[in-house]
């Protein structure tokens, strides 16, 4: 299980896990979500990788680019969603 509070830290990763969190059958690439939140994609592209890696987001990795989608793991949706409800 991921360290959420150590994730949370940073704002763009909030911003990131709060978009999906909100919009949980969204599967959108590092452009796409870098519109949605007005960021520099190049740090999008990188927290929406570190995000997959704690298995908050699933990675569709597809030529000739990668989308990414929300966990389906509900005990980690639980857990966020208490976090987003502290703030």
């Amino acid at each position: 299980m991921p360290e959420l509070k150590k994730i949370f830290n940073s704002q763009l990763n909030r911003r990131i896990v709060a978009f999906f969190h909100n919009y949980p059958t969204t599967v959108d690439t590092a452009g796409g979500i870098s519109a949605w939140l007005n960021q520099n994609i190049d740090e999008v592209r990188a927290a929406l990788k570190y995000l997959a890696e704690q298995n908050i987001l699933i990675a569709h990795q597809g030529p000739p680019t990668t989308a990414y989608g929300y966990t389906q793991d509900l005990e980690l949706i639980e857990q966020i969603a208490r976090l987003i409800a502290k703030e």
